[in-house]
């Protein structure tokens, strides 16, 4: 089966169940409107289905592990939130982002509300570890959000990478972890599944990053730090650099366009080698189709255009 379709059943499994759950719990129409949109704009839910995924390649049967899945996709869209407020960005997807759709307060309760659904959800577990691995990828995604904020555009390659790890691995790395434990796989396993979604969210940020800077991704923020900038500052005068190649509309030279070129070339090398990464560190896992995917899942991460 090729990946995209297993992508969308894994997706239409984890959206109805997003439904489902969300479906009660508000006596006004308005607040159940408000925690839903994030979810009606989009999404790939690549971190669900890496929940599903790690599930079956330790042996495991998807429907214990929807619930699960679910939470990881309610952490993350109230990351999401949070991020676009920051940001001050106006769209995502294509949409209105939800602070511009209703406003600041509405968008910081509803994110405050799917985060800890999301701690409650996977509490229903009863299981210790999996609330532990959690903790982790909210402290990591947090401190790694406190860094993205503070940093300025010109930072290196190790603080770049140091970023996205924190801000981008943590959770995918959660996700993976939280699979293998609940589908009942050994401490070997769940430890080589983490490390495999660490390294996938890097090598998926770096993609993302790429596409920021060659016109074809979806997001406003050209401004902050990315593994293209860092590389690309290395090698020259940082400001004078910056304001060019940020400067879409004006004329750059053929030296910066080489260097732009050479920063972008760069930075898919580095994808390519998390990816490798990835799929090395889940050689121990047990063969079969849930492993496959997973291996799909990271080649899907650094060839994406979208």
């Amino acid at each position: 089966m090729q990946f995209q379709q297993i992508l969308e059943e894994k997706r239409k499994v984890v959206n109805e169940r997003i439904d489902e759950i969300l479906s009660s719990g508000f006596e006004q129409n308005e607040a159940s409107e408000l925690v839903r949109y994030t979810f009606k704009t989009g999404g790939k839910r690549l971190r669900p289905t890496m929940v599903l995924l790690a599930t079956e390649a330790v042996g495991g049967q998807e429907k214990p592990a929807v619930n699960a899945a679910v939470a990881v996709e309610f952490v993350h869209a109230a990351s999401l939130i949070f991020d676009d407020l920051i940001d001050k960005d106006r769209v995502r997807r294509s949409a209105p982002t939800l602070n511009v759709a209703f406003n600041n307060d509405r968008a910081i309760s509803a994110a405050l509300f799917l985060a800890s659904k999301g701690i409650q959800v996977l509490s229903d577990y009863k299981d210790p570890k999996v609330m532990k691995m959690i903790g982790w990828g909210l402290v990591d995604l947090s401190q790694g959000e406190i860094l993205d904020v503070i940093s300025e555009i010109a930072i290196d390659v190790k603080h770049y990478l140091n970023i996205a790890d924190l801000k981008t691995g943590a959770l995918f790395g959660a996700s993976a972890g939280i699979g293998g434990l609940i589908g009942g796989g050994s401490p070997e396993e769940v430890s080589a599944l983490y490390s495999y979604g660490r390294a996938v969210g890097v090598a998926f940020q770096i993609r993302d990053d790429i596409m920021d800077l060659t016109g074809s991704g979806n997001s406003s923020k050209q401004e902050r730090a990315n593994l293209v900038l860092a590389h690309y500052l290395g090698d020259t005068a940082r400001q004078d650099r910056v304001a060019q190649m940020l400067d879409h509309n004006g004329n750059k030279s053929d030296s910066t366009d080489a260097l732009r070129q050479k920063a972008v070339d760069f930075a898919r090398r580095a994808s390519a080698e998390y990816v490798q990464k990835a799929k090395s560190e889940i050689a121990v896992l047990r063969g079969g189709d849930g492993k496959a995917a997973l291996e799909e899942l990271a080649t899907f991460a650094l060839e994406r255009q979208a």
